[in-house]
């Protein structure tokens, strides 16, 4: 199947990839992402010594046992104030977050003597090759993720205005918006209701290990966020605040703020504008056609620096979370929770996959293969902002994709469509029920799959924010925000595999409008 793009040339739907970008990148970035996985794996706790992590381990324990001892005194008279079995289960709780104490304090000890161990050995050979090789991972890291985000506010404005300006009528831009909201909301639906069905299946939550959970001071807790308030704020921005939400005072300082949401919504405005001046807006917009053939050849350099970056990002995460005994430990303590996510994410994934056979038109094998680049980038950064513009050179030329739909399906799909982010907190939050005893009824479970599917609206495109809205749906729910820091420990790894289902959609969802919408 063929048809004309912007210039009037035949371009074919089954695109095998782009010039310089094909096999031979795609080998790059695996090897680098294995590569980054086996230095953080067997040098990280090295790395992760020679950089103080002890140090910092001990903090964040020391931190928690405050935190134990105030909830098992809000257990303790939260049960003196129920009855019968619901009392005797906060007494429990109380007891048994008491017991973790002793156990902390144990972990401290332990910890204290690698601290030790590292300050005696901090002058020797291996631990400055450590602390060298992680210093310089972490700088080619660094440069590639803030490359990619230094791309996304140009790549963005010019891609929504091409994308607009392209239709014509500005008719088509209302029914454009109309379908792609519409994908993004039912897929988004669909990916939550799958991962309550698995996490009542297989109840990882029951019998889960929380000794070391903490509260990390960076997530809001149920007093200082509430979902109406947040669902405004996406939308009118908080107050004092004159860059944020989707209609800010100050376009500029929106766009210092990376806030994507507002740039999408004023490149709307501006490219519809744009469609109704006649001729005196041609030369603005082949400026802005221009502009964006520019920034895409400038993300086909980034493209080439794309394996030592991510090899730099992987292996410093692995690193900085104590290396691989570290992130193995964690995995077996929470190996159903993990099982349940990972599993999760792939039956979602097969479900989009039947979606683009469907309604895309596409072979879902060689169209995933063709956008391979961008997931690993998306599972490398665990960013789909920062992931955009790779996403955007993958569907457009690896899939043929026309530039009108990537240009406005992909930018608006980075910032509101988060299948995997909604699927995870779903997941997350039963899972915290049953760990801490908390039966949900079905009204419950309802209220979970509208405020989670709502919820992954407002997580921008950034990494972690999944935490932060999952504390909408544990208050909705009634449940304590504390649950939260018993995933935390494994919650990098999980935001790298739900970041890869977000670009996944998004990518998925460009195809689907362009062969039902703006064709």
């Amino acid at each position: 199947m063929s048809r004309t793009n912007d210039s009037g040339t035949a371009e074919q739907h089954s695109g095998t990839g782009a010039k310089g970008h094909g096999l031979d990148g795609l080998i790059g970035i695996l090897i680098s992402i294995v590569v980054g996985a086996l230095v953080g794996v067997f040098y990280g706790r090295t790395m992760w010594l020679a950089t103080e992590g002890p140090t910092r381990a001990i903090a964040r324990l020391e931190k928690t046992i405050p935190q134990k001892e105030q909830l098992a005194d809000d257990y303790q008279r939260q049960s003196g104030n129920a009855v019968g079995e619901e009392g005797d289960r906060l007494q429990r709780e109380a007891e048994r977050i008491r017991g973790h104490i002793p156990k902390i304090e144990q972990e401290i000890s332990r910890l204290q003597l690698l601290q030790q161990q590292a300050q005696q050995n901090r002058q020797t050979t291996s631990y400055w090759v450590a602390s060298l090789v992680h210093t310089l991972s972490q700088f080619f890291g660094d440069i590639f993720l803030q490359t990619l985000k230094l791309l996304v506010i140009p790549l963005v404005v010019t891609s929504m205005i091409c994308g607009i300006t392209s239709l014509g009528d500005i008719r088509k831009v209302g029914r454009l918006g109309g379908w792609t909201l519409a994908y993004y909301f039912s897929t988004t639906a669909i990916a939550v209701f799958i991962g309550i069905v698995l996490v009542l299946a297989m109840q990882p939550g029951t019998g889960a290990d929380d000794t070391f959970a903490y509260v990390d001071e960076s997530v809001p807790t149920s007093e200082n966020a509430s979902a109406l308030q947040m669902l405004l704020d996406v939308v009118r921005g908080r107050r004092g605040e004159p860059g944020s939400g989707m209609f800010p005072s100050n376009i500029f300082l929106a766009a210092s703020e990376t806030n994507v949401l507002a740039l999408i919504v004023f490149a709307l405005v501006f490219g519809g504008a744009l469609t109704t001046v006649g001729d005196h807006g041609r030369v603005v917009i082949d400026f802005f056609n221009a502009t964006n053939e520019v920034v895409m050849k400038m993300v086909g350099l980034v493209i080439w620096f794309a394996p030592l970056g991510i090899y730099g990002l992987v292996a410093t995460k692995i690193a900085e979370n104590g290396g691989g005994d570290a992130f193995i430990t964690e995995l077996f303590r929470l190996g159903k929770y993990v099982a349940a996510v990972c599993l999760g994410l792939a039956l979602h994934s097969l479900v989009l996959c039947g979606i683009l056979s469907v309604f895309g038109k596409r072979n879902p094998i060689i169209y995933t293969y063709n956008i391979l680049r961008a997931l690993l980038t998306a599972f490398s950064t665990s960013s789909s902002s920062a992931t955009l513009p790779i996403s955007i050179e993958c569907v457009e030329d690896n899939n043929k994709v026309s530039s009108r739909s990537a240009g406005f399906v992909l930018p608006l799909g980075a910032t509101v469509n988060m299948d995997g982010t909604a699927l995870y907190e779903a997941v997350a939050v039963i899972f915290i029920a049953q760990a801490l005893g908390i039966k949900l009824a079905l009204g419950q479970l309802i209220v979970v799959f509208l405020t989670a599917t709502l919820a992954a609206i407002g997580a921008a495109g950034i990494p972690q924010a999944g935490l932060v809205t999952m504390v909408m749906v544990l208050t909705a729910v009634g449940i304590p925000t504390s649950g939260i820091g018993t995933i935390l420990a494994i919650d990098w790894f999980l935001d790298r595999l739900r970041t890869t289902v977000n670009v996944f959609g998004d990518t998925i969802g460009a195809a689907v409008i362009d062969a039902n919408v703006t064709t």
